[in-house]
């Protein structure tokens, strides 16, 4: 069996004022650099942190299950892409779409 390599959006609430402390966990565990989490962004709203993970589903579920162990992190939402496309990809598509209309 051939597997797919997809794309996840982890979104990460944290307990109020502990961003620091969660930055300087996944730092420490390494998986900021982790050839899996793509990049961390700290954004405002809803969430505090969105993680961008790539590879296999089984790799991105393990790192997901490691991220959700921190005692900083009072909610996840993961968000599983099922097609990935290309920017390039994207916009023949759409061009494609509007020809046929």
């Amino acid at each position: 069996m051939v597997s797919k390599k997809v794309r996840a959006y982890v979104l990460v609430e944290l307990f109020p004022g502990k961003e620091k402390e969660f930055c300087e966990e996944i730092m420490n565990k390494g998986l900021i650099l982790d050839s899996k989490i793509e990049r961390t962004d700290f954004v405002h709203g809803h969430y505090d942190f969105i993680c961008i993970l790539n590879g296999e589903i089984h790799d991105i579920d393990s790192r997901i299950i490691e991220l959700r162990r921190s005692l900083y992190i009072r909610k996840t939402e993961t968000l599983i892409c099922f097609d990935l496309f290309t920017w390039d990809e994207m916009q023949c598509k759409v061009n494609e779409e509007q020809k046929t209309h």
